[in-house]
C-alpha cells in the first residue's frame, strides 16, 4: 500500500481514496460472506453493542469535537479536496465503522455501476477515518465530501455524481446532504453550492443509523414506525427525493433501533439482494451514452 495513492483500477480507471494519503484504519473483525463474483465483498460482523454506544455517544458531549473546529468551513475556507478526473461520472463511496478502503459493502455496487459503463465512470473512496469515534471522524467527512462535490461541480460542470454510503458511511452522506440545521455532525463544515446539488444524479444508502421510517424513498422490509438509531426529521433531504434510495430491513439493529444485539441484520444487505437492487437504481438514472 502506497502512501500517496492506494491506487487500483476499475475498467481503466484510477481508483483511490478523496484525499490521497494513507487512511488511518480501525481494526476490523473479518467474517466472510459467500456472494456471486459480481457482487463479492467481505462483510466484517459488527459488534452490536459496541456500534450502539459508538452512535449514542454522538449526542452526549457537553464540548463540539476538535474537527469542528478543524474543519469550520468560516474559518478556513480553502477546500480540503482536490479536482478528481472529469469523467461522465464520479461515484464516492463512503465506507462503514472498520472496512477497509476499497473493500466494503458498496464496493460490488460501484463495481456493477461501473461495468455498466465502461469508461465513464471514476470511483473513488472518501477519506475519512470511519472509526468508532464518530462525532470526530464523520466530522471530518462530511466535511471532505462536501469540499469534493463542491471542487467537482466548479472544475467539472458537466460531471454527474454518485454517492453510495454504507453505516456510518450512510450517516455521513446524509449529513452532508442535509441543512447545518438539521445535521448531528458537521454543523459547522459548510454547505453544498446549488451547483453541487444539482449534479447528483443518485444516492443509495444501506444500514443508515439516521434511517426514518416513511420517507418515499426508503426501500426494505423495515417497520415503518421505527427509525434508526438516530433519526432524521422527517423530510430533511426532500430536495433529494427522488435520487434517493435508502435500505433497510427489519431486523438490522442500526437502522431500526431496537435493543436486540443480533449483528446479522447489518450485514444481511451483502445476500439479500439488495446492493444489486442499488446498482439497478443507479444505472437506471444514467443518461445517454457518450459517443466515442
Amino acid at each position: 500500500m502506497r502512501d500517496r495513492a492506494m491506487d487500483s483500477t476499475v475498467r481503466g480507471r484510477r481508483v483511490r481514496p478523496v484525499r490521497s494519503r494513507r487512511a488511518a484504519l480501525a481494526a476490523v473483525l473479518g467474517l466472510a460472506v459467500l456472494l456471486p463474483p459480481a457482487l463479492s465483498a467481505c462483510a466484517p460482523e459488527p459488534d452490536a453493542q459496541a456500534t450502539r454506544s459508538s452512535l449514542s455517544k454522538v449526542t452526549e458531549p457537553a464540548a463540539p469535537p476538535k474537527a469542528a473546529e478543524k474543519f469550520d468551513a468560516k474559518k478556513h475556507p480553502e477546500p480540503v479536496a482536490q479536482p478528481e478526473y472529469c469523467t461522465a461520472y464520479l461515484v464516492i463511496t463512503a465506507r462503514g465503522t472498520g472496512e477497509p478502503v476499497g473493500n466494503q459493502l458498496v464496493t460490488p455496487v460501484a463495481r456493477r455501476i461501473a461495468e455498466a459503463r465502461p469508461g465513464e465512470m471514476l470511483t473513488v473512496d472518501l477519506f475519512y477515518p470511519a472509526d468508532t469515534d464518530i462525532n470526530e471522524g464523520g466530522t471530518e467527512g462530511v466535511r471532505r465530501l462536501i469540499d469534493q462535490l463542491n471542487v467537482q461541480a466548479e472544475h467539472c460542470p458537466d460531471q454527474r455524481t454518485i454517492l453510495l454510503g454504507y453505516s456510518q458511511g450512510a450517516f455521513v452522506i446524509g449529513d452532508a446532504l442535509a441543512d447545518p440545521k438539521d445535521r448531528l455532525i458537521g454543523e459547522t463544515v459548510g454547505e453544498l453550492d446549488a451547483a453541487a446539488k444539482d449534479r447528483i444524479l443518485a444516492v443509495v444508502l444501506y444500514g443508515d443509523p439516521r434511517f426514518a421510517g416513511g420517507e418515499p424513498y426508503d426501500v426494505g422490509t423495515f417497520t415503518e414506525k421505527v427509525g434508526g438509531i438516530l433519526p432524521r426529521r422527517a423530510g430533511v433531504l426532500a430536495p433529494f427525493a427522488d435520487r434517493i434510495r435508502d435500505y433497510c430491513v427489519k431486523n438490522d439493529f442500526v437502522c431500526q433501533a431496537s435493543d436486540s444485539l443480533d449483528e446479522k441484520g447489518h450485514v444481511s444487505y451483502y445476500r439479500n439482494g439488495m446492493q444489486a437492487e442499488g446498482a439497478a437504481f443507479v444505472i437506471g438514472r444514467l443518461g445517454p451514452r457518450e459517443r466515442r
